[in-house]
């Protein structure tokens, strides 16, 4: 979860400009949870087999999938890639130069 967590800190406030951004991290999040949910059970409940072999398989798939939508979509959108700007200005300058968005 960490490798999300920095994303998500990375474009904090891209969520202001741009909803699709937003939905995309909300599924990938959800996609990443659910396979990390799902293989700490099976490894709790020391679940072995082809059965389980594949489902998991088909999650982290899952969790691929929305991660690469949603770094083709940063790295596409006009409004993200202008938020990633200002946050790497934001970063070379220090958080007080900062203004609010309204």
């Amino acid at each position: 979860m960490k490798r999300m967590s920095t994303l998500n800190d990375d474009l904090s406030f891209t969520c202001a400009f741009c909803s699709e951004y937003e939905s995309l991290l909300d599924n990938c999040q959800h996609s990443l949870a659910a396979w990390n949910d799902r293989s700490e059970y099976a490894r709790g409940a020391h679940l072995t087999g082809e059965a389980i072999g594949r489902e998991l398989l088909r999650l982290q798939a899952d969790f691929a999938k929305s991660y690469d939508l949603l770094q083709k979509h940063v790295h596409n959108c006009e409004r993200c890639l202008a938020a990633s700007q200002v946050n790497e200005w934001r970063s070379e300058r220090g958080a007080q130069y900062l203004v609010p968005i309204c």
